[in-house]
């Protein structure tokens, strides 16, 4: 597809708002400059700059919608023209987001890293994947389950695929995790009790590929983890989140592969707990664009630009109140955007964008609790993060009812679709008691 496209139905593809863009895309545009953050090439430079023998872990977050994947795309671009080999996994392709756990995490890393060598001909010592393939086959899984494993693997030869056969039970186990089966729990359980001895085997195949990539002539490779921040919000039986149980009690377990490592973590955590201490010195945050500032706005108009002709909307005015009612969220953005063209005209009209936004409304307006409007009230108020014992603001920002903006120091507002919201507006208007 030739971009900008000139029609409304390509338009609703165009406008995709679950697409991260990809390295090269040329709908991609650096908006770093509005969102007052650091540049993807800072971290692609602290990595680079990390002595040999040594690892650098990376926490990245920033609200869902704010366009991390896409620059974490560019990241893996950036690291790849400096000859790095990037490993780019999607937690949201591979596990299950209602439940994951650090075992799941690191079982995924070693199954994304054997695939990405598989899928380059990057071929590490039989040995090794030998004692890995016995390693599991003893310790962490039954006979049976490995001989149906096996069986499948054969079929895949058959078809001509050839798969290393500790790659397919890799995947095997993760879409055991993935899918709830009953080898759920017992995998994870299993591991758990094997976790020295886990994380010293995981390393053990890092190494292995660290020093074939290098005879390849790779200066290294870097594991981008994808997608951690996406994880549904539970409260546990301790009271925790299962965000803090993941990054926070068992972040010396995220931080044992001996790789470069990028994960992405929710935004929540960053203003509510030492996290930036247990895993890394630094996080790298990707802020909302500031759409109320008139560059902010210009750079939102050309951001869509590029994706489609301005000349599709029967007004500018138009866009301008989609960028107002999307707070600076891209992805809400095109998601506007997308609904507006599903249209019978062949320009997107007032009733369109009317449209468009009342079901946006209607989807903020379900996620809104009674005991969410105090606090909604004070950051409506006071303009700023807000760290309660309850952690109802973790709530808040997972959801996207909160934006954090950047302007020299963090500051939060309401997410501008809930001034939209009748109810709710007569509530934060009413004076204090």
């Amino acid at each position: 597809m030739d971009y900008p496209v000139d029609n409304v139905d390509d338009a609703y593809n165009a406008c995709n708002p679950d697409q991260p863009l990809e390295g090269d895309d040329e709908r991609y545009l650096d908006l770093t400059v509005v969102r007052n953050g650091e540049k993807i090439g800072f971290l692609t430079s602290r990595i680079t700059k990390t002595p040999p023998g040594t690892f650098h872990k990376q926490l990245f977050t920033g609200h869902r919608g704010s366009g991390k994947s896409t620059e974490l795309h560019q990241l893996q671009k950036q690291l790849r023209a400096k000859n790095y080999f990037v490993v780019f996994l999607d937690i949201e392709q591979t596990l299950d987001l209602g439940e994951i756990s650090y075992q799941d995490v690191l079982l995924s890393i070693a199954k994304s890293t054997l695939e990405a060598l598989n899928e380059a001909n990057i071929s590490i010592k039989a040995a090794l994947l030998s004692d890995l393939e016995a390693w599991f086959e003893e310790k962490i899984i039954s006979k049976d389950y490995v001989k149906d494993v096996k069986a499948s693997a054969k079929v895949t030869n058959k078809a001509g695929i050839k798969i290393p056969f500790v790659t397919e039970l890799m995947t095997s186990l993760v879409g055991e995790i993935r899918s709830g089966s009953t080898y759920r729990t017992e995998i994870r359980q299993t591991l758990e009790k094997q976790l020295t001895v886990f994380i010293a085997k995981l390393n053990d195949l890092l190494l292995a590929a660290r020093l074939q990539l290098q005879r390849e002539h790779f200066v290294d490779f870097v594991v981008i983890v994808d997608g951690l921040e996406k994880m549904h919000y539970r409260i546990l039986d301790n009271k925790d989140s299962n965000h803090t149980d993941l990054f926070i009690r068992h972040a010396e377990q995220l931080k044992s592969p001996q790789a470069h490592i990028v994960y992405t973590v929710p935004i929540a955590l960053i203003s509510d707990s030492p996290i930036n201490n247990d895993v890394t010195d630094s996080i790298f945050l990707i802020p909302m664009v500031k759409y109320q500032e008139p560059e902010g706005k210009r750079q939102l108009i050309h951001l869509v630009a590029k994706r489609v002709r301005l000349e599709l909307f029967a007004d500018m005015a138009l866009l301008e109140r989609l960028i107002a009612i999307s707070g600076g969220s891209v992805r809400d953005l095109l998601r506007l955007i997308r609904l507006a063209t599903e249209t019978t005209e062949s320009k997107i009209e007032a009733s369109d964008i009317d449209r468009a936004i009342r079901i946006l409304v209607k989807d903020f307006d379900r996620l809104i609790r009674e005991d969410d409007i105090p606090l909604l009230k004070a950051i409506a108020k006071d303009k700023r993060v807000i760290k309660d014992l309850e952690k109802r603001y973790e709530r808040l920002l997972s959801l996207r009812l909160v934006n954090e903006y950047e302007n020299g120091k963090t500051w939060a507002d309401l997410h501008p679709v809930l001034r939209n919201i009748a109810w709710l507006q007569a509530k934060l208007e009413e004076p204090a008691p």
